[in-house]
């Protein structure tokens, strides 16, 4: 079992290669407070019309992740759930002490992992991980005791559910142990059947913390720029937006279908900048 191959090829975002190439720049050894592996995440789903205004007043206080010269990282993640979507349904129900788990590849880099994350009742992420170093078709039936020691329910029924691709720009604070992401250019399948399913002209901003704080320059700039938080999955909202409506419970995410359905011509950029 492996991803699922993509037939077309991301979009080049050169509107905001410009204001990425005025960051410094840090590599992957280069991170200790911010790695954050087990933290708070904050989400924003925003148009990508306002990223190089966000981008421009981020720049003196982050880096932006550079590996092979390349400041753009692309990633290829395939999650796993049961035939019921077990996972999908907690994260539906607002379970939390929830779990996901994928397989991903860091293409820039070419590593690949199998990734367990879980969400607690006090709302903080872990990511565990173990890399995947044999070549061929992974399958996940060989690392049964891996998710076993992280008490992953399910895990001897798990079968790929979804395939995403995306291109990341990933900055960081070292001082203040913070870390935003920005995704853009999400495709996602389930099969060949459905198709592709993009999310359009949006990104989905993930901000990193040791602890919530608001007190933060990056939350800062985010309201400046009239932005609000808004819970996303990947994995959840990539069923939501990929497979039809009678064969996964959709009502709790309906407020973010509705959103990402808008056109970004009806959001008013300028107002957003002001």
């Amino acid at each position: 079992m492996t991803a699922l191959a993509f037939d077309s090829f991301i979009r080049e975002p050169t509107l905001f290669e410009a204001e990425i190439q005025k960051y410094s720049a840090h590599g992957l050894d280069d991170l200790k407070r911010a790695q954050l592996m087990n933290r708070i995440d904050t989400k924003f789903v925003v148009p990508t019309a306002v990223l190089p205004a966000l981008l421009e007043q981020l720049r003196p206080h982050f880096s932006v992740l550079e590996i092979g010269n390349k400041r753009l990282s692309q990633y290829e993640s395939t999650y796993f759930d049961t035939s019921e979507y077990y996972f999908y349904h907690q994260h539906h129900r607002g379970r939390l002490n929830r779990f996901k788990v994928r397989f991903r590849e860091y293409v820039d880099t070419q590593t690949r992992f199998l990734e367990v994350k879980f969400k607690n009742n006090k709302k903080r992420t872990a990511k565990n991980r173990v890399a995947i170093k044999e070549d061929g078709l992974f399958d996940i039936r060989n690392h049964e005791d891996f998710l076993r020691e992280l008490n992953v329910p399910q895990c001897h029924r798990l079968e790929p559910k979804l395939v995403n691709r995306y291109q990341r720009i990933a900055l960081a604070s070292e001082a203040r142990a913070e870390r935003l992401t920005i995704d853009i250019n999400l495709e996602n399948t389930v099969g060949s059947e459905y198709g592709q399913v993009a999310l359009g002209d949006f990104a989905i901003l993930e901000l990193k913390q040791e602890k919530l704080t608001r007190n933060s320059v990056a939350f800062d700039v985010i309201r400046k720029l009239n932005l609000r938080p808004r819970g996303f999955s990947k994995y959840c909202m990539g069923l939501v937006m990929t497979l039809d409506s009678n064969e996964i419970k959709t009502n709790r995410f309906k407020k973010n279908a509705r959103h990402i359905q808008l056109p970004t011509k009806e959001i008013d950029v300028q107002t957003c900048l002001a």
